[in-house]
Protein backbone atom coordinates (compact mmCIF):
# COMPACT_ATOMS: atom_id res chain seq x y z
CA UNK A 1 0.00 0.00 0.00
CA UNK A 2 1.39 2.97 -0.89
CA UNK A 3 1.11 6.84 1.22
CA UNK A 4 -0.86 9.71 -0.47
CA UNK A 5 -0.74 13.15 0.05
CA UNK A 6 -3.92 14.92 2.38
CA UNK A 7 -5.86 16.94 0.88
CA UNK A 8 -8.99 19.27 2.30
CA UNK A 9 -12.37 18.11 2.34
CA UNK A 10 -15.34 18.71 -0.06
CA UNK A 11 -18.28 20.44 0.95
CA UNK A 12 -21.65 19.45 0.30
CA UNK A 13 -23.42 22.40 -1.94
CA UNK A 14 -26.91 21.25 -0.21
CA UNK A 15 -25.69 22.05 3.67
CA UNK A 16 -23.05 23.17 6.17
CA UNK A 17 -21.67 19.60 6.60
CA UNK A 18 -18.82 18.01 4.97
CA UNK A 19 -19.61 15.10 2.58
CA UNK A 20 -18.19 11.73 4.35
CA UNK A 21 -14.83 12.18 2.02
CA UNK A 22 -11.49 11.64 3.43
CA UNK A 23 -7.98 11.38 2.48
CA UNK A 24 -5.96 8.33 4.16
CA UNK A 25 -2.67 10.40 5.78
CA UNK A 26 0.32 10.16 3.71
CA UNK A 27 3.56 8.32 5.28
CA UNK A 28 1.13 6.59 8.35
CA UNK A 29 1.59 3.73 6.61
CA UNK A 30 4.42 1.68 4.88
CA UNK A 31 3.95 -1.21 2.49
CA UNK A 32 5.24 -3.26 5.62
CA UNK A 33 2.66 -1.10 7.80
CA UNK A 34 -0.07 -2.41 5.55
CA UNK A 35 0.84 -5.87 6.35
CA UNK A 36 1.06 -4.97 9.73
CA UNK A 37 -2.55 -3.68 10.32
CA UNK A 38 -4.33 -6.19 8.11
CA UNK A 39 -3.19 -8.60 10.80
CA UNK A 40 -5.84 -9.56 13.91
CA UNK A 41 -5.81 -6.29 16.14
CA UNK A 42 -7.24 -8.59 18.91
CA UNK A 43 -3.46 -10.48 18.15
CA UNK A 44 -1.66 -7.06 18.33
CA UNK A 45 -2.81 -6.27 21.67
CA UNK A 46 -0.32 -8.33 23.44
CA UNK A 47 2.12 -6.42 25.92
CA UNK A 48 5.56 -5.69 24.70
CA UNK A 49 7.93 -4.41 27.38
CA UNK A 50 10.56 -3.26 24.40
CA UNK A 51 9.24 -1.53 20.96
CA UNK A 52 11.22 0.66 18.34
CA UNK A 53 11.55 4.51 19.14
CA UNK A 54 10.34 6.97 17.03
CA UNK A 55 13.48 7.48 15.15
CA UNK A 56 13.65 3.59 14.58
CA UNK A 57 17.03 3.32 16.22
CA UNK A 58 16.64 2.55 20.04
CA UNK A 59 14.34 0.53 21.88
CA UNK A 60 12.65 2.16 25.49
CA UNK A 61 11.25 0.50 27.98
CA UNK A 62 7.30 1.10 27.76
CA UNK A 63 4.75 1.71 30.70
CA UNK A 64 1.86 -0.57 30.70
CA UNK A 65 -0.33 2.58 29.29
CA UNK A 66 -0.56 1.85 25.83
CA UNK A 67 -0.88 -2.31 24.83
CA UNK A 68 1.81 -2.19 21.80
CA UNK A 69 1.82 -5.14 19.70
CA UNK A 70 4.65 -7.58 19.52
CA UNK A 71 8.05 -6.71 17.61
CA UNK A 72 7.70 -8.77 14.05
CA UNK A 73 8.75 -8.61 11.06
CA UNK A 74 5.37 -6.74 10.26
CA UNK A 75 6.10 -4.01 12.83
CA UNK A 76 6.00 -0.67 10.74
CA UNK A 77 8.96 1.15 9.13
CA UNK A 78 8.69 4.47 10.97
CA UNK A 79 11.57 6.00 8.57
CA UNK A 80 9.73 5.01 6.01
CA UNK A 81 6.74 6.62 6.77
CA UNK A 82 8.30 9.81 5.42
CA UNK A 83 8.20 8.76 2.09
CA UNK A 84 7.87 11.17 -0.99
CA UNK A 85 4.53 12.37 -1.64
CA UNK A 86 2.29 10.16 -3.65
CA UNK A 87 -0.96 11.04 -5.62
CA UNK A 88 -3.87 11.31 -3.46
CA UNK A 89 -6.54 8.92 -2.74
CA UNK A 90 -10.13 9.18 -1.11
CA UNK A 91 -12.05 7.04 1.13
CA UNK A 92 -15.40 7.72 2.61
CA UNK A 93 -15.91 7.19 6.31
CA UNK A 94 -18.52 4.89 6.85
CA UNK A 95 -19.07 2.05 9.60
CA UNK A 96 -16.68 -0.36 7.64
CA UNK A 97 -14.52 2.14 7.86
CA UNK A 98 -14.74 2.91 11.49
CA UNK A 99 -14.01 -0.53 12.26
CA UNK A 100 -10.88 -1.26 10.29
CA UNK A 101 -9.31 1.40 12.31
CA UNK A 102 -6.22 0.01 13.98
CA UNK A 103 -3.19 1.61 15.48
CA UNK A 104 -0.70 2.87 12.95
CA UNK A 105 1.67 4.69 15.14
CA UNK A 106 2.05 5.67 19.03
CA UNK A 107 4.34 8.45 20.28
CA UNK A 108 5.85 8.20 24.47
CA UNK A 109 6.96 11.88 24.18
CA UNK A 110 4.93 13.08 26.97
CA UNK A 111 6.19 12.05 30.78
CA UNK A 112 2.33 12.07 32.49
CA UNK A 113 -1.04 12.61 31.05
CA UNK A 114 -2.32 14.80 28.19
CA UNK A 115 -4.22 17.60 29.38
CA UNK A 116 -5.03 19.10 25.94
CA UNK A 117 -5.10 18.09 22.15
CA UNK A 118 -5.78 20.16 18.72
CA UNK A 119 -5.93 19.98 15.18
CA UNK A 120 -5.76 22.44 12.74
CA UNK A 121 -8.88 23.35 10.59
CA UNK A 122 -7.27 21.72 7.55
CA UNK A 123 -5.86 18.68 9.91
CA UNK A 124 -1.98 19.04 8.84
CA UNK A 125 -0.86 19.87 12.52
CA UNK A 126 -1.64 18.03 15.38
CA UNK A 127 -1.06 19.96 18.83
CA UNK A 128 -0.71 18.29 22.40
CA UNK A 129 0.26 19.75 25.68
CA UNK A 130 0.74 17.59 29.29
CA UNK A 131 1.02 17.99 32.50
CA UNK A 132 4.61 17.25 32.37
CA UNK A 133 4.83 21.12 31.32
CA UNK A 134 5.43 20.46 27.35
CA UNK A 135 3.69 21.05 24.67
CA UNK A 136 4.63 19.17 20.78
CA UNK A 137 3.59 19.95 17.34
CA UNK A 138 3.00 17.14 14.97
CA UNK A 139 3.16 16.97 10.97
CA UNK A 140 0.20 14.56 10.00
CA UNK A 141 1.62 14.93 6.17
CA UNK A 142 5.13 13.85 7.88
CA UNK A 143 3.92 11.78 10.88
CA UNK A 144 6.32 13.05 12.91
CA UNK A 145 6.78 15.51 15.15
CA UNK A 146 7.84 19.31 14.23
CA UNK A 147 8.57 20.95 17.53
CA UNK A 148 8.56 20.83 21.14
CA UNK A 149 8.15 23.41 23.72
CA UNK A 150 8.13 24.18 27.70
CA UNK A 151 6.85 26.02 30.06
CA UNK A 152 8.31 25.97 33.05
CA UNK A 153 6.99 28.68 35.37
CA UNK A 154 2.98 28.20 34.20
CA UNK A 155 2.58 24.57 33.19
CA UNK A 156 0.00 24.01 30.16
CA UNK A 157 -3.48 22.87 30.86
CA UNK A 158 -5.90 23.22 27.91
CA UNK A 159 -4.45 24.05 23.95
CA UNK A 160 -5.90 25.12 21.30
CA UNK A 161 -4.85 26.54 17.50
CA UNK A 162 -5.70 29.64 16.80
CA UNK A 163 -6.73 30.83 12.67
CA UNK A 164 -5.23 27.13 11.37
CA UNK A 165 -2.24 28.45 12.24
CA UNK A 166 -0.07 25.83 13.51
CA UNK A 167 2.36 28.52 14.92
CA UNK A 168 0.10 30.17 17.18
CA UNK A 169 -2.45 28.95 19.84
CA UNK A 170 -4.09 29.43 22.99
CA UNK A 171 -3.06 28.01 26.27
CA UNK A 172 -3.91 27.68 29.80
CA UNK A 173 -2.06 27.25 33.07
CA UNK A 174 -1.33 24.54 35.34
CA UNK A 175 -0.53 26.84 37.84
CA UNK A 176 -1.73 26.79 41.57
CA UNK A 177 -1.54 30.16 41.77
CA UNK A 178 -1.79 31.77 38.40
CA UNK A 179 -4.69 30.74 36.51
CA UNK A 180 -3.82 32.49 33.49
CA UNK A 181 -4.50 32.09 29.48
CA UNK A 182 -1.44 32.68 27.28
CA UNK A 183 -1.55 34.06 23.56
CA UNK A 184 1.44 31.89 22.13
CA UNK A 185 3.76 32.13 19.22
CA UNK A 186 5.01 28.90 18.88
CA UNK A 187 7.67 30.12 16.07
CA UNK A 188 9.58 32.24 18.53
CA UNK A 189 8.90 30.76 21.19
CA UNK A 190 7.14 34.15 23.19
CA UNK A 191 3.66 34.56 24.95
CA UNK A 192 2.65 37.55 22.58
CA UNK A 193 -0.15 38.26 25.69
CA UNK A 194 -1.18 37.04 29.18
CA UNK A 195 -4.76 36.97 29.85
CA UNK A 196 -5.08 37.05 33.85
CA UNK A 197 -8.61 37.67 34.29
CA UNK A 198 -9.35 34.77 35.83
CA UNK A 199 -8.80 33.09 39.45
CA UNK A 200 -9.57 29.18 39.70
CA UNK A 201 -8.73 26.61 37.07
CA UNK A 202 -9.83 27.43 33.23
CA UNK A 203 -12.09 24.57 32.60
CA UNK A 204 -12.95 25.30 28.66
CA UNK A 205 -11.37 26.94 25.75
CA UNK A 206 -13.04 27.91 22.15
CA UNK A 207 -11.26 30.24 19.76
CA UNK A 208 -13.53 32.12 17.19
CA UNK A 209 -13.06 30.10 14.02
CA UNK A 210 -12.16 33.14 11.86
CA UNK A 211 -12.29 36.41 14.10
CA UNK A 212 -9.52 37.66 16.43
CA UNK A 213 -11.69 36.28 19.70
CA UNK A 214 -11.71 33.47 21.75
CA UNK A 215 -14.08 32.19 24.84
CA UNK A 216 -12.82 30.49 28.08
CA UNK A 217 -15.15 28.64 31.17
CA UNK A 218 -13.42 28.57 34.14
CA UNK A 219 -14.16 27.19 38.25
CA UNK A 220 -14.38 31.00 39.35
CA UNK A 221 -17.48 30.96 38.06
CA UNK A 222 -17.37 33.07 34.96
CA UNK A 223 -17.21 32.85 31.27
CA UNK A 224 -15.05 35.30 29.60
CA UNK A 225 -15.12 36.10 26.12
CA UNK A 226 -11.30 37.90 25.06
CA UNK A 227 -9.85 39.64 22.15
CA UNK A 228 -6.24 38.85 21.28
CA UNK A 229 -5.55 42.57 21.38
CA UNK A 230 -6.74 43.41 24.14
CA UNK A 231 -5.48 42.12 27.73
CA UNK A 232 -8.39 42.38 29.74
CA UNK A 233 -12.21 40.18 28.55
CA UNK A 234 -14.43 42.05 26.45
CA UNK A 235 -17.60 40.35 28.32
CA UNK A 236 -18.45 38.20 30.97
CA UNK A 237 -21.20 35.90 31.94
CA UNK A 238 -21.77 35.46 35.48
CA UNK A 239 -22.49 31.82 36.69
CA UNK A 240 -23.98 29.80 39.86
CA UNK A 241 -20.80 26.99 39.26
CA UNK A 242 -18.17 26.02 37.32
CA UNK A 243 -18.59 27.00 33.64
CA UNK A 244 -17.94 25.95 30.26
CA UNK A 245 -18.35 27.41 26.80
CA UNK A 246 -18.21 26.73 23.21
CA UNK A 247 -18.41 28.66 19.94
CA UNK A 248 -20.51 26.55 17.21
CA UNK A 249 -18.65 25.52 13.78
CA UNK A 250 -19.23 29.00 11.50
CA UNK A 251 -18.64 31.36 14.84
CA UNK A 252 -21.96 32.30 14.55
CA UNK A 253 -23.30 31.45 17.63
CA UNK A 254 -21.72 30.29 20.97
CA UNK A 255 -23.23 28.12 24.10
CA UNK A 256 -22.49 28.26 27.56
CA UNK A 257 -23.24 26.37 30.88
CA UNK A 258 -23.07 28.19 33.98
CA UNK A 259 -23.24 26.24 36.59
CA UNK A 260 -26.79 24.88 36.46
CA UNK A 261 -28.51 21.97 34.19
CA UNK A 262 -29.01 24.46 31.21
CA UNK A 263 -27.80 25.49 28.27
CA UNK A 264 -27.26 29.48 27.09
CA UNK A 265 -27.34 30.42 23.56
CA UNK A 266 -25.73 33.62 22.61
CA UNK A 267 -25.33 35.02 18.96
CA UNK A 268 -21.76 36.24 18.71
CA UNK A 269 -22.29 39.54 17.33
CA UNK A 270 -25.10 40.34 19.93
CA UNK A 271 -24.18 39.11 23.22
CA UNK A 272 -24.77 42.13 24.92
CA UNK A 273 -28.41 41.90 24.47
CA UNK A 274 -27.69 38.20 26.36
CA UNK A 275 -28.92 34.73 25.41
CA UNK A 276 -31.57 34.63 22.25
CA UNK A 277 -32.89 30.90 23.57
CA UNK A 278 -32.03 28.61 26.77
CA UNK A 279 -32.38 24.72 27.68
CA UNK A 280 -33.19 23.31 30.88
CA UNK A 281 -31.38 19.72 30.40
CA UNK A 282 -32.90 18.70 34.09
CA UNK A 283 -35.38 16.51 33.02
CA UNK A 284 -33.01 14.89 31.09
CA UNK A 285 -29.15 14.97 33.45
CA UNK A 286 -29.34 16.18 37.12
CA UNK A 287 -26.35 17.67 37.00
CA UNK A 288 -24.32 20.57 35.43
CA UNK A 289 -22.31 19.99 32.12
CA UNK A 290 -18.94 19.51 32.19
CA UNK A 291 -18.24 19.65 28.51
CA UNK A 292 -20.30 20.85 25.66
CA UNK A 293 -19.70 21.02 21.56
CA UNK A 294 -21.46 21.46 18.35
CA UNK A 295 -21.61 19.05 15.97
CA UNK A 296 -19.74 20.26 12.73
CA UNK A 297 -22.97 20.36 10.59
CA UNK A 298 -24.36 23.26 13.66
CA UNK A 299 -27.27 20.40 14.44
CA UNK A 300 -26.48 19.31 17.63
CA UNK A 301 -25.08 19.60 20.86
CA UNK A 302 -23.36 17.01 22.75
CA UNK A 303 -23.08 17.74 26.74
CA UNK A 304 -21.29 15.84 29.22
CA UNK A 305 -21.90 15.43 33.28
CA UNK A 306 -20.18 13.74 35.20
CA UNK A 307 -22.01 10.51 35.06
CA UNK A 308 -23.81 11.28 31.40
CA UNK A 309 -23.54 11.91 27.97
CA UNK A 310 -26.21 13.35 25.82
CA UNK A 311 -27.24 14.55 22.35
CA UNK A 312 -29.42 17.77 22.21
CA UNK A 313 -31.02 19.17 19.12
CA UNK A 314 -29.70 22.67 18.87
CA UNK A 315 -32.39 24.34 17.75
CA UNK A 316 -35.38 22.97 20.46
CA UNK A 317 -33.49 21.62 22.96
CA UNK A 318 -35.01 18.04 22.91
CA UNK A 319 -33.10 15.35 23.93
CA UNK A 320 -31.93 12.87 21.45
CA UNK A 321 -30.38 9.97 22.56
CA UNK A 322 -27.85 9.07 25.53
CA UNK A 323 -24.46 7.53 25.01
CA UNK A 324 -23.91 4.32 27.12
CA UNK A 325 -21.25 5.19 29.40
CA UNK A 326 -19.20 3.04 31.54
CA UNK A 327 -18.56 2.63 35.12
CA UNK A 328 -14.82 1.71 36.12
CA UNK A 329 -14.11 -1.64 36.56
CA UNK A 330 -12.56 -2.34 40.02
CA UNK A 331 -12.91 -0.96 43.43
CA UNK A 332 -9.55 1.33 42.88
CA UNK A 333 -10.87 2.74 40.16
CA UNK A 334 -14.14 3.64 41.13
CA UNK A 335 -12.72 4.99 44.25
CA UNK A 336 -10.50 7.20 42.45
CA UNK A 337 -10.48 10.73 40.96
CA UNK A 338 -12.08 10.35 37.54
CA UNK A 339 -10.73 11.17 34.54
CA UNK A 340 -12.37 14.27 32.37
CA UNK A 341 -12.80 12.22 29.38
CA UNK A 342 -13.31 14.80 26.28
CA UNK A 343 -15.74 13.60 23.43
CA UNK A 344 -15.34 14.26 20.11
CA UNK A 345 -17.81 14.25 16.81
CA UNK A 346 -16.31 13.38 13.53
CA UNK A 347 -15.86 15.87 10.80
CA UNK A 348 -19.52 14.71 9.31
CA UNK A 349 -21.47 14.45 12.30
CA UNK A 350 -22.04 11.16 11.75
CA UNK A 351 -19.75 9.64 14.57
CA UNK A 352 -19.55 10.72 18.57
CA UNK A 353 -16.36 9.28 19.88
CA UNK A 354 -15.39 9.19 24.04
CA UNK A 355 -12.92 7.31 25.94
CA UNK A 356 -14.15 4.92 28.42
CA UNK A 357 -12.59 3.80 32.05
CA UNK A 358 -11.35 0.12 30.72
CA UNK A 359 -8.90 2.14 28.35
CA UNK A 360 -11.48 1.56 25.22
CA UNK A 361 -12.44 4.46 22.99
CA UNK A 362 -15.99 4.05 21.73
CA UNK A 363 -17.66 4.95 18.34
CA UNK A 364 -21.05 5.61 18.14
CA UNK A 365 -23.53 6.67 15.89
CA UNK A 366 -24.48 10.24 16.85
CA UNK A 367 -28.34 9.62 16.20
CA UNK A 368 -28.88 6.71 18.04
CA UNK A 369 -25.96 6.00 20.60
CA UNK A 370 -25.52 2.45 18.47
CA UNK A 371 -22.01 1.17 19.02
CA UNK A 372 -20.12 0.93 16.09
CA UNK A 373 -16.54 0.16 16.84
CA UNK A 374 -14.38 -0.12 20.17
CA UNK A 375 -11.21 1.09 19.68
CA UNK A 376 -8.65 -1.15 22.22
CA UNK A 377 -4.95 -0.51 23.18
CA UNK A 378 -5.56 1.96 25.83
CA UNK A 379 -5.24 0.57 29.17
CA UNK A 380 -5.61 4.00 31.52
CA UNK A 381 -8.92 6.30 30.20
CA UNK A 382 -8.27 8.02 27.43
CA UNK A 383 -8.99 11.75 28.22
CA UNK A 384 -8.66 13.14 25.07
CA UNK A 385 -9.98 11.66 21.65
CA UNK A 386 -9.82 13.53 18.38
CA UNK A 387 -10.96 12.80 14.66
CA UNK A 388 -8.86 14.74 12.04
CA UNK A 389 -10.95 17.02 10.44
CA UNK A 390 -9.47 16.24 6.77
CA UNK A 391 -8.24 12.98 7.17
CA UNK A 392 -9.20 9.33 8.31
CA UNK A 393 -7.06 9.49 11.20
CA UNK A 394 -8.18 9.43 14.82
CA UNK A 395 -6.00 10.71 17.58
CA UNK A 396 -6.42 9.32 21.53
CA UNK A 397 -4.48 10.25 24.43
CA UNK A 398 -3.89 8.82 27.56
CA UNK A 399 -0.34 9.41 28.56
CA UNK A 400 0.55 8.02 25.32
CA UNK A 401 -0.72 9.03 22.19
CA UNK A 402 -1.87 6.68 19.58
CA UNK A 403 -2.67 7.67 15.98
CA UNK A 404 -5.58 4.83 14.35
CA UNK A 405 -5.56 4.44 10.99
CA UNK A 406 -8.16 2.46 8.48
CA UNK A 407 -6.04 -0.98 8.01
CA UNK A 408 -7.28 -1.44 4.32
CA UNK A 409 -6.54 -0.08 1.11
CA UNK A 410 -8.57 3.12 -0.16
CA UNK A 411 -9.97 1.67 -3.55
Amino acid sequence: MQGVVPTELFFSAQGRCPQPVFQVPRNLLSESGAAYCRTSLAARISLDPRVFCDDGDAATDVAADFMWPRKSDATPNLRAMAAPSRPTAKVKLSDGLVQSLAVGKVYRDHKGPVSGMDFTYDGQHLVTSGEDKSVYVYSCEKAGRVRHLRCEKYGVGLIRFLHNDRDCAVAASRSEAEHLLKYWDFHDNKYLRLFRSHTARVTSVSPHPYEDLFLSGSEDRAVLLWDLRQERPVAKINGQGTTIASFDQQGLVFAACVGQPKLHLFDTRNYAKGEFTSFDLRPHVPDQAQFVAFSPCGKYLLARTRSQMVLIDAFDGELICEYPEEAPQTPSAASAAPVASVPSFSPDSQYVLSGQPNGDVCVWATTNARLVHRLEGHTTTPGRVLFSPAHALVVTAAETLAWWIPDTAPP
